[in-house]
């Protein structure tokens, strides 16, 4: 089945750009340089420029540009047109494996999982997943130590995720566990649906959690 319909999450997106990224710029130029090869930005606008500008300090939330934070409210509440976002979202997503989505908790302890690109076309989007629509993890993902973190990788996919910290690390091992629903992992862990919806979302956005067809 293909999703047809964006997850919206109800915790809090955090972006940054891959450690060894790293952004040129000038009045007239912005590029952004990583590991394959340098990109350059037709927009060049401010809040392009201080999007990236935060982005290469770390895991940070976007909406806190002043230009910004109306235009995320409304994506977040499906309250009205959101266009300086989705522009900016459609800049970023021309940096392909260089960003760094990662998703949050309204707590502001950071993120508590990321999804890394393993190739430089690599472009993340977030698919809908109903709470009772049955998924599973893809044959062959499995957990392993990555830099003295657990992650999950999966052979010939574009990203690995980095389970920083719980919940994502249970909702990925209950995954592991075979075919499950949003709403079972929820009653099991004792976890709300919107926070296993939003886990199951990035992990499927990664390619490594599947719909049942």
């Amino acid at each position: 089945m293909v999703p047809t319909q964006s997850h919206v999450p109800t915790g809090r997106p955090l972006w940054s750009l891959l450690e060894d990224a790293f952004v040129d710029e000038s009045s007239e130029h912005l590029t952004v340089h990583g590991r394959w090869g340098a990109i350059q930005l037709a927009d060049t606008s401010p809040v392009v420029r201080e999007a990236l500008h935060r982005m290469s300090l770390g895991p940070v939330a976007l909406e806190n540009i002043s230009a910004l934070h109306e235009n995320f409210v409304r994506w977040k509440t499906g309250g009205g047109p959101c266009l300086i976002w989705r522009k900016l979202k459609n800049t970023l997503d021309q940096l392909g494996g260089c960003v760094v989505p990662s998703l949050g908790m309204d707590d502001g302890a950071g993120p508590i999982l990321s999804v890394v690109a393993v190739t430089g076309d690599a472009v993340f989007t977030l698919p809908h997943i109903g709470d009772h629509e049955t998924v599973s993890m893809r044959p062959g993902t499995e957990i392993e130590r990555l830099n003295g973190d657990q992650a999950l990788t999966c052979g010939g996919r574009q990203y690995q995720v980095i389970l920083h910290s719980a919940p994502a690390t249970e909702i990925a091992k209950s995954l592991l566990d075979g075919e499950t629903t949003i709403a079972h992992i929820s009653d099991a862990l004792h976890v709300s649906r919107t926070l296993v919806a939003d886990v199951v979302a990035y992990l499927a956005g990664a390619q490594l959690v599947v719909p049942r067809c």
